[in-house]
This record gives C-alpha cells, structure tokens and sequence, in this order.
C-alpha cells in the first residue's frame, strides 16, 4: 500500500513538471525560426508579380516609423510591431488611412527588415483569427535588393510643393 502511494505520488509529481514546462528561447530570432514552420510565406518574385498583375491584398510594414521612412515598398502602410495588435482592427486607424478596416478574409501581406519579426507578426495576426495572412521571405532587404534605399517614396507635393 505504501508503494502505490509513493508511485502515486511520484505520478503526480512527473504530470505537474511536465505541464509546467515551456519552451524558453535565447531570442526573438530564435522564436521565429520556431513559428515559421506555422504560417504561410510569399517570395518576393511571387509580391512583385501580384503588385504587377494589379492583385488586391494589404501590405503592411511593421518595422519602426524611422526605417519606414527610410525606405519602403510602395503601397505599404506602416503598423510598427508592438502595436499591430492594437491597430489592426481599429477603425479609427484606419479611417486616418483613408482605408476599411481589414476583414478577417482579406489577402495580408506582413513584411519587417529581413524577415524574423514579420514571422511573429503573421503569427500573431492569425492567432487573432486572419485566415490569408503571409510573411514575404527576406523582408524589406529581400525586396529592395543591392540598393535598400532606392524604393523611398517620394514626400507629398502639398501645396507649393
């Protein structure tokens, strides 16, 4: 009788250590090696060829307001990060952006610097219940290429200029 409590016990003690156990990564790069076997990726040949062919799909960067403004793909609009989840179902966001808040439907492409935070983006957003959301492969170094800068868009004439 002693024995079966003590095995019970021991049971017990082995189911809770391992319910609690968790997987700890060094880095967020590390993470996203860990998710990008969970969500979808587009190439950049692939983005290139749906801007060319007129394809309808929201693309959002999600790096920091400075390094959009340094550079960035045409058409893209800017939601850094840390407030992708706050922001993408805000209406009044995006009536600031003159858009329609994004359907849980709609075609979402997600792209960051080189491809690491636009793998837990994309993750993040289909964990918010986005069925077609994909990362582009490389990011923004993958699109612009040799010249990183050579896709700046041009600021607003406004008036007078």
């Amino acid at each position: 009788m002693k024995n079966i409590k003590f095995n019970i016990s021991i049971l017990a003690l082995l189911i809770f250590l391992l319910s609690a156990c968790t997987a700890i990564y060094e880095d967020g790069k590390e993470l996203a090696s860990v998710v990008k076997s969970e969500i979808n990726e587009i190439s950049v040949d692939t983005l290139k060829s749906m801007i060319d062919n007129g394809e309808e799909f929201l693309l959002l960067d999600i790096r920091q307001p400075a390094e959009y403004e340094a550079g960035n793909i045409p058409g893209s609009f800017s939601i850094p990060r840390g407030e992708l989840e706050f922001f993408i179902l805000d209406e009044y966001y995006w009536e600031e952006q003159f858009m329609y808040t994004p359907l849980k439907t709609d075609k979402i492409i997600v792209y960051c610097k080189s491809g690491a935070r636009g793998t837990l983006a994309t993750q993040a957003l289909k964990k918010l219940g986005f069925e077609n959301v994909s990362n582009l492969q490389g990011g923004w170094f993958g699109f612009a290429g040799e010249n990183p800068t050579v896709t700046k868009q041009p600021e607003s004439g406004g008036c007078g200029g």
